[in-house]
């Protein structure tokens, strides 16, 4: 009925423009065809408007639409089928794509959410057009819907190409505990009740063997280790799996692995501090905890560098930086030097929530990529950390209006004015500086990334770069202030708290 009506406007248009146009109707007044076009055009502009919103942005407009048509009372069976199947696609499509700036190993197909006709009995997944279809019963609970959506989802998306080396029973599980934290990261607290209530004890019924793992994943999913660690590992697996490898062999590399991240995350919660590493015929990475203030504060990132070298010099394809506490400030720095140095192709930065001992921390991780040889290289090269050359300073930084803590203040014109006034202007630039740094670290080994750091002296000393300043560096600035240097420490492009 709906496609009718379309056509039978369409058609009456397509007439009225035609006798416009050829002056077939002539009692038609200038003013009446005025009218109509302004109509015509506004409708076509507005057209245009919401076509290029929706492909745009599709996932916020389809909430949006779904939000308006919900208001509407006596909805028709038609619409409210499309209301609630926007709604499902919306909610998914976008926690799919917050999860996959983690890296979590999921085929990025955009979901269309299709119901079952009468006759139909079998729920299903199609892919057609870089669309992912799911083919569900209707309900007009949406949490429903999304959770049996999504199970449905990952049973073909999640992990596609390793699958066939995980058994059912791991993979399914696997599965489970995705759903969840998709839920959890949506706060949807009626879905995850209906997954709990209705969904695990479906699917214990029909693979009971399920059971064994979902504690063990419920712990990698605390601790942050779930997304950002176990599933990129799963997500290259095929690339490197041997194919000498017996289906048996598999899932002994594959549980050998989740066992170490079980380890880690157990040790979490313990308080132990040390380095981790695993090698498996498989799967090898290495996870390096960064959070030991005092270790941090006077040995800086040099410690961490040189353990990403030595993992990698012990067969670490990957190697991951965990920052908490005060850590979860020098993740990046590390990762970048990592870098600079030559010991790692390239890193990616995570932030997120850590639940250890009941309370959430915030955690940083960098997941670096080490090329095979890239850290023995380095360490034969550099056996002492006091052999490694001094990296270039970062002097790139250019002001910016989008500072975190804005300061100003008038800065020495030059070295000669500076020397005329070092008991007045020098003075006032110094705790200018200091007052700009303590808004960032105002407790003792707190720190501030170099550029951040550099940043605010630019805008103090009103120059466009630093090296345009009288102090090139920021290891010049604290040199050349006793003030600042008995307040502050520079180690590895990083201005410390004293």
């Amino acid at each position: 009925m709906t496609y009718l009506a379309l056509i039978l406007i369409g058609i009456l248009v397509f007439v009225l423009s035609l006798s416009m146009a050829f002056d077939w109707l002539p009692i038609l007044t200038e003013n009446i065809r005025m009218l109509f076009g302004t109509i015509l055009s506004t409708i076509s502009g507005l057209y245009l408007l919401i076509n290029g919103i929706w492909k745009a942005a599709p996932d916020p407009a389809k909430e949006l639409v779904a939000k308006i048509l919900r208001q509407i009372p006596n909805l028709p069976n038609y619409y409210k089928r499309r209301t609630v199947g926007f709604e499902i696609e919306s909610e998914i499509n976008t926690a799919l794509k917050e999860f996959s700036k983690e890296g979590a190993g999921f085929v990025e197909e955009e979901v269309v959410v299709k119901w079952l006709t009468p006759g139909e009995e079998a729920r299903s997944i199609f892919f057609k057009g870089g669309k992912a279809y799911i083919k569900l019963d209707f309900a007009e609970d949406k949490e429903r819907n999304i959770v049996e959506a999504v199970l449905l989802y990952c049973s073909e998306c999640l992990l596609p190409e390793t699958r066939q080396y995980i058994p059912r029973p791991l993979m399914r599980a696997i599965d489970i505990n995705f759903i969840d934290e998709l839920l959890e990261k949506r706060n949807a607290v009626r879905g995850r009740i209906y997954f709990t209530q209705k969904v695990i004890p479906r699917e214990l019924e029909i693979t009971p063997e399920i059971n064994k793992y979902l504690d063990t994943l419920e712990l990698l999913s605390q601790h942050g280790l779930f997304i950002r660690i176990l599933l990129p590992e799963l997500k290259d697996y095929p690339g490197r799996a041997p194919r000498k490898l017996t289906r048996r062999s598999h899932l002994e590399q594959i549980e050998s692995f989740i066992d170490y991240l079980k380890t880690i995350a157990e040790d979490r919660k313990k308080a132990k501090k040390r380095a981790w590493l695993h090698i498996g015929e498989t799967i090898r990475l290495g996870i390096v905890p960064v959070g030991i203030t005092d270790r941090l504060h006077y040995e800086g990132n040099k410690p961490y560098v040189r353990r990403t070298a030595m993992h990698n010099n012990d067969g670490a394809r990957n190697v991951y930086l965990v920052g908490y506490n005060v850590g979860i400030y020098y993740v990046s720095g590390i990762a970048r030097e990592a870098k600079q140095r030559g010991i790692v192709d390239k890193y990616e930065i995570m932030e997120y929530d850590a639940l250890i001992d009941g309370e959430l921390d915030k955690n940083v991780v960098a997941r670096m990529s080490i090329p095979e040889g890239a850290g023995k290289e380095f360490l034969r090269k550099y056996p002492r950390v006091e052999d490694w050359p001094d990296l270039e300073e970062d002097d790139t930084t250019i002001s910016s209006e989008k500072s975190d803590a804005p300061v100003s203040a008038s800065p020495p014109e030059d070295a000669s004015s500076q020397d005329e006034k070092k008991d007045n202007s020098a003075e006032q630039w110094e705790f200018t500086v200091d007052s700009a740094w303590l808004k960032r670290a105002n407790t003792s080994g707190q720190s501030i990334n170099g550029p951040i750091a550099a940043n605010d002296v630019i805008k103090i000393l009103g120059v466009n770069r630093l090296n345009e300043s009288p102090y090139k560096s920021l290891k010049d600035i604290l040199l050349a202030s006793k003030f600042l240097y008995e307040r502050w420490v520079y180690k590895d492009n990083i201005i410390i708290r004293r």
